[in-house]
């Protein structure tokens, strides 16, 4: 009598077969894989939706279609089937990995679970397999059914059939033959052009990332999957590449000029940029901070290039895993090496970028950039779902698409691009059984977390950019639209400047006429006045009336003179009217930038009055409990202690809104005399309960004297928190980072300054000169805009002080200190 033992229904192999993978592209992909995997030099693919299978030695000859997948591998003899490919989740791939070894090519399997070979059944209901391995005189065939896989047998009770074919033309490889079309329509129609569209995302169309050749045929008609040519690629308008090495990413990039020419203001892109090519606008840029490097592009049908580097561990938020060395601190978790390339393009008017390519016009261009929309990943060579597919937007590239720069950011449908990662090289960036995306560790974590990194950067300077020519376009006095609000001031101001100038045309004109007319006037009155004996009395009576004309004219012509000044200041008027105009575009750009946070100022009054009266309702009702509980026999302890804790919550509730009602609008005008020492005590008691758990320390430095300022406390709570808290979030991800490590907050002041500084390492050089410039930070999204320091900024500059970064470096050669400049405020 045999042993006990585990076996297995026949059904429950076929069920998942079934849920293995989603659709038909998915399971062709994983097939295709297995040549990959076998060193083929090419997979060819072939459905035919009407004939039976070919080869006279096909078990299934009355079966209705059939799916074939062929290649030129290492194919396999009987040992490798019986021992291998008929064991299920037996994986000598896996083995081979977790080993570090590759095939002969030099390749990494992409499989390793064992189960590839179930997903034919999504496919058909036959199974057929031709095979012959290298340097083998023999091809095998093996044979079964899927709906063989019943609940009344066992996984080892399934027939298969293993035969020698005694004819072949095969040297070596392997052809699968999938027959008994399950779902026949999906080949035909409009549904088999959206099955292409997906498999021509999902195998690599970018010659950099595709490691061999796939061919597609469909009933007798090759199908053309999609490759983006290096043609269709020198028309992008930004072209931007990714490298990610022993920690570090260096992040490049260039754009042509007409990608700042944007939907509108054509006359301003050509009076100021296209003219000279972009020259001028460049040395204006070189007198500004940006938040990246950059020069004018060696490539001549460039403008901009741009260079940007960021190590792992100076991202926020960072994933972190165990070290392998005992008792050192947890290491972050590094993706592995990768590369990308992201190229951007103009849909529409961007003939010039269609000829650099070498092609006739645009339509090939959008034609492409439509299909293949997005930016994948591809693991040497295949993509993984669903990451850029169907409009899948991983790198939140439609977060970029603001009211204020919807042009000028990356957009979605603009960009096609790839990722390119191994499976070698990048082993902890492991995929989910199902094949729809990668299990979610701090590996895969990391990797997003670069790549959004990446594509904000690109977006900061795309931004960075276009606010730059908006204030160069408002440094010169060129004519733009003007800002809607000011439209008819700005009209009424060149009407009139341009009846002045032509009153001063017409003023010298009658200046001229004038001059003569005194002068005859001059000489026929002296005449009558050196001779009067002469003169008759008519003569004389008009010499009366000429004097008064004299007069006249003079009074006319000092009026001439004034109308010419006039005109002169008119010209002013005119230059000034050119120089506004423009400037009110950056007036509402601003505007436009801010209004959300006005809104959000809004919501926040909204908030501490509400709150005000929910908690005093909370603490009355929570008293009452109390009492409830006390009195009740015996006392009820669990309500008691419940009462206790809302009421304690209530009032912490409480504080964190007095801490913030002195910013809010009905509290913002009231202006008070306070010693710095106060404000910074007040500071202090605030952040007490929230710093408890992590152990942050506040100190006073040394030597640090008392003064007094003038100003409104909440606004410069406001100030004084913004940096505070920026410091908080560092001090944490240096905490998590080291075990051990003591994270400290210092203040000091001695009149006129406060200076702040901690010890999580200091400011990144990435950003150190562009970090009080709006959206400028290295925090994840959801934790930080970037911001703060920029409103601190700006609520000092109003009130006549200042902050800065000192060029002081700590003992990582970085700056760390903040200095606020109170000079505006300091009372007495």
């Amino acid at each position: 009598m045999a042993d006990p033992h585990f076996d297995i229904s026949a059904a429950v192999v076929r069920q998942l077969g079934d849920e293995l993978v989603s659709d038909e592209v998915t399971a062709i992909v994983e097939l295709v894989k297995n040549a990959y995997d076998a060193d083929a030099t090419y997979a060819n693919v072939v459905v035919n939706t009407a004939d039976a299978p070919p080869g006279v030695e096909s078990r299934f000859p009355k079966a209705d279609g059939y799916v074939t997948i062929e290649d030129d591998g290492m194919g396999m003899n009987r040992a490798d089937i019986e021992r291998g490919w008929l064991m299920i989740s037996l994986s000598g791939k896996r083995v081979m990995k977790a080993a570090g070894h590759t095939t002969p090519k030099g390749r990494t399997p992409l499989g390793d679970k064992g189960l590839g070979r179930l997903s034919t059944q999504k496919l058909g209901q036959n199974l057929e397999l031709y095979t012959r391995k290298d340097g083998q005189a023999e091809t095998l065939h093996v044979a079964f059914a899927w709906n063989a896989f019943t609940d009344d047998k066992s996984l080892s009770e399934v027939p298969v059939s293993i035969e020698t074919v005694t004819k072949s033309a095969r040297n070596k490889g392997t052809m699968l033959v999938i027959s008994g079309l399950r779902n026949a329509e999906v080949w035909r129609g409009r549904a088999v052009e959206k099955l292409i569209a997906d498999l021509s995302q999902i195998i690599s169309p970018f010659a950099e990332a595709r490691p061999f050749l796939v061919t597609l045929r469909i009933d007798g008609r090759p199908i053309d999957l999609g490759q983006v040519s290096a043609k269709v690629r020198g028309a992008a308008v930004g072209k931007f590449v990714i490298n990610f090495v022993d920690g570090a990413m260096k992040l490049t990039g260039k754009f042509r000029l007409v990608k700042l020419r944007g939907n509108q203001d054509i006359d301003s892109y050509e009076q100021l940029l296209a003219r000279d090519n972009g020259r001028a606008f460049f040395e204006y840029l070189k007198g500004r901070k940006a938040p990246v490097d950059f020069k004018l592009s060696d490539d001549p049908n460039y403008f901009l290039e741009f260079d940007y580097r960021l190590s792992l561990s100076a991202l926020g938020g960072v994933e972190k895993v165990p070290s392998d060395e005992q008792n050192a601190p947890p290491i972050d978790a590094n993706p592995g090496p990768f590369h990308a390339e992201i190229d951007e393009f103009l849909l529409r008017g961007d003939e010039v970028g269609a000829k650099l390519g070498g092609l006739a016009n645009t339509s090939e261009v959008r034609g492409i950039v439509q299909l293949h929309a997005g930016i994948k990943v591809f693991r040497d060579g295949f993509a993984i779902k669903p990451y850029g597919l169907n409009g899948e937007d991983w790198l939140r590239l439609s977060a970029q698409q603001t009211s204020a720069s919807s042009y000028y950011g990356l957009r979605p449908q603009n960009v096609i691009g790839f990722v390119s990662i191994s499976e070698a090289a990048n082993g902890h960036l492991k995929e989910k059984t199902d094949r729809e995306g990668f299990v979610s560790n701090p590996y895969s974590q990391n990797f997003r977390r670069l790549m959004i990194q990446a594509v904000d950067m690109i977006g900061s300077f795309y931004e960075w950019t276009r606010r730059n020519f908006n204030a160069y376009k408002a440094a010169l006095p060129e004519q733009t639209k003007p800002f809607e609000g000011g439209r008819k001031a700005i009209a009424d101001a060149e009407s009139v400047a341009r009846r002045l100038a032509s009153y001063s045309k017409a003023a010298k004109s009658l200046d001229a006429n004038t001059t003569a007319a005194r002068q005859k006037i001059a000489a026929v009155t002296t005449r009558i006045r050196q001779a009067p004996l002469l003169s008759s009395a008519a003569e004389r009576e008009l010499a009366g009336l000429l004097t008064e004309a004299q007069q006249a004219l003079e009074a006319s012509q000092v009026l001439f003179s004034d109308l010419t000044g006039y005109a002169a200041e008119a010209k002013d008027l005119a230059d000034i009217v050119a120089v506004l105009s423009p400037r009110l575009d950056v007036l509402a750009d601003q505007l436009q930038d801010f209004s959300e946070l006005a809104g959000l100022g809004l919501l926040a009054e909204a908030l501490s009055h509400e709150v005000q009266n929910q908690t005093d309702r909370l603490m009355q009702k929570a008293s009452a409990a109390v009492t409830r509980a006390k009195k009740s026999v015996p006392p009820n302890v669990e309500l008691l202690v419940l009462g206790q804790d809302v009421t304690s919550a209530a009032s912490a509730l409480r504080r964190q809104i007095g801490h913030l009602s002195p910013s809010l609008r009905y509290q913002r005008d009231k202006i008070d005399i306070f010693p710095v020492s106060k404000l910074i005590e007040d500071i202090r008691e605030h952040f007490a309960d929230r710093w408890a758990d992590n152990g942050i320390q506040l100190e006073i430095a040394a030597g640090s004297a008392d003064f007094a300022v003038k100003t409104n406390r909440g606004r410069l709570t406001q100030v004084v928190d913004n940096i505070v808290l920026n410091a908080e979030y560092w001090l944490k991800e240096a905490q998590a980072r080291e075990a051990d490590f003591v994270p400290k907050l210092t203040i000091a002041y001695a009149s006129p300054r406060l200076r702040i500084w901690d010890n999580a390492g200091g400011v990144d050089p990435a950003v150190e000169d562009a970090l009080f410039e709006p959206f400028i930070t290295l925090k994840p999204k959801d934790e930080g805009r970037g911001l703060g320091l920029f409103i601190s900024a700006q609520i000092l500059e109003s009130m006549g002080c200042a902050i800065s970064l000192l060029s002081e470096r700590n003992e990582h050669d970085r700056r760390y200190i903040f200095e606020l400049d109170f000079s505006g405020i300091v009372d007495g």
